[in-house]
């Protein structure tokens, strides 16, 4: 008796099926996918250019009414010491006129910035401006701060 209760025990516990107070949720691992996110953002931090604006540190004089950078202007700076900077590699004045004519052929429709410090020598400024108009580019404006 007891042998035939012991197997119609387990014949009992096979056919109950027992529900598990623990429910299962689907659940999707974004580690992957943050990761990714995050090299994006850091892909296009690195890669965007921000701004036209030269990392040259130049002085500007003021003046009531200023224009505004755009993207893919030629900037010309001059600093305290009358050094030039094309796009922020400094030239010699006797390397001007050739590398004017490089951005002659390449400017289209777009300007040349002088920014010139205000403790520069007037002359550096005038000597730029007519290096431009020399090497068939007219189409240059002077920044200031407002």
């Amino acid at each position: 008796m007891r042998i035939y209760l012991l197997i119609q025990l387990r014949v009992a516990i096979k056919m109950i099926k027992f529900k598990s107070r623990l429910k299962h949720k689907a659940s999707i691992d974004i580690t992957a996918l943050i990761d990714l996110v995050f090299l994006l953002v850091a892909f296009f931090l690195v890669t965007s250019k921000l701004g036209a604006e030269s990392s040259i540190t130049v002085h500007l004089p003021k003046a009531k009414q200023v224009g505004e950078y755009k993207d893919g202007n030629i900037i010309v700076s001059v600093d305290k010491k009358n050094t030039i900077y094309i796009n922020d590699i400094p030239y010699k004045k006797n390397e001007l006129d050739a590398q004017f004519q490089k951005i002659k052929s390449t400017i289209g429709d777009r300007f040349v910035i002088i920014r010139g410090d205000k403790s520069s020598d007037y002359e550096i400024i005038v000597l730029l401006m007519d290096k431009l108009n020399q090497n068939g580019i007219p189409k240059f404006s002077l920044s200031t701060m407002k």
